[in-house]
């Protein structure tokens, strides 16, 4: 309906952006990766996007890739998979990591992101096992500048996917404890910080 979104990005959060076209504004629902690829506020942004309908409401969730896009929508395809937690999947890995886990039916990788559970991942692997191995993908990204700017974006990312603010900074201490260069990009951040915040 919407494939995608082309103008000034107005607002931008970790999990959501506001990208007004032409006098419209509108809030796209994100995961991390397109957070940190989109660029700043007041820059020109281009995102793909999905519009998710449901009885009472209308979302719209946007991706930096088509890539994202099209393995969003395989994920929301699978029972037990809505948008929030198809998000928490595209935030916790990349894409090329996900099709592997499905590819490879590695259920414990996928198990090991926020939301997904034994019979879940077991669902996924069985649903998309077989889309993903004749999917292409082509990965891309960019890294955020700015290490304070990076540790508050990961934060606010963790505390939406549903953990405490107090575990998520203790998690990302943590990370960056062992590993400064984690705080690199919001993404990594993330991704290194969900590993210790179980």
């Amino acid at each position: 309906m919407i494939y995608g979104l082309k103008g000034r990005l107005a607002v931008k959060a970790p999990t959501a952006l506001v990208i007004d076209v032409n006098g419209v504004s509108y809030e796209v629902n994100v995961p991390i990766s397109t957070y940190d690829a989109v660029g700043k506020v007041n820059d020109e942004v281009s995102v793909f996007t999905v519009l998710v309908v449901r009885e009472d409401d209308l979302q719209l969730y946007g991706f930096a890739t088509e890539d994202e896009r099209k393995l969003f929508k395989l994920l929301i395809g699978v029972t037990g998979i809505g948008p929030k937690t198809a998000l928490g999947l595209l935030s916790s890995a990349s894409v090329a990591d996900i099709y592997g886990f499905i590819s490879g039916s590695n259920s414990q990788a996928l198990m090991s992101m926020p939301g997904i559970g034994r019979k879940t991942a077991e669902r996924v692997v069985l649903e998309l096992r077989d889309k993903v191995q004749r999917a292409d993908i082509s990965v891309s990204g960019e890294v955020l500048e700015g290490k304070e700017e990076v540790r508050a974006g990961a934060v606010d990312a963790l505390v939406a996917l549903g953990y405490s603010r107090a575990q998520c900074e203790r998690a990302i201490r943590e990370v960056l404890k062992i590993d400064a260069s984690a705080a690199k990009s919001v993404e990594d951040l993330v991704r290194a910080a969900l590993r210790e915040v179980k």
